[in-house]
């Protein structure tokens, strides 16, 4: 047993080869200096164009969608297709989206104020029960 502990002629089973090095290294100074923009990046009045686009996009996402658990729920196959008609057609990110705006839009216009505080209290204790 003290033999195969000791024994260091163990053979190399991957040969890895020769290191290899980048032909240019960059620190974040020299680039600082250079102002370089990498390939494929559009120049800085589109970008921040784009920037504010995207910006309102995600927080319109953000209001809708927070960080939980999926889950699924059961529907019929019409209904189904139905969202997903609607996903494709670019009206949301995703069903999950989807169906956050409709709820948000039937509360807004079919639910009266007396109701809606006893709906938000509800949909309140439902996400703490979930946490």
């Amino acid at each position: 047993m003290s033999n195969l502990l000791n024994n260091q002629t163990k053979k190399k089973l991957l040969d890895r080869g020769p290191k290899i090095t980048p032909t240019q290294e960059f620190t974040l100074t020299d680039i600082e200096e250079k102002k370089v923009e990498p390939k494929g990046t559009t120049p800085p009045a589109k970008a921040k164009e784009k920037e504010k686009d995207t910006e309102k996009e995600t927080v319109q996402v953000q209001k809708r969608t927070t960080p939980q658990n999926i889950t699924s729920v059961r529907v019929s196959k019409a209904t189904r297709n139905k969202l997903n008609a609607l996903v494709q057609l670019g009206k949301a990110e995703s069903v999950d989206v989807l169906i956050d705006i409709l709820l948000d839009e039937y509360v807004e216009r079919n639910i009266g104020k007396t109701e809606r505080k006893t709906y938000d209290i509800i949909v309140n204790v439902l996400q703490k029960k979930d946490r």
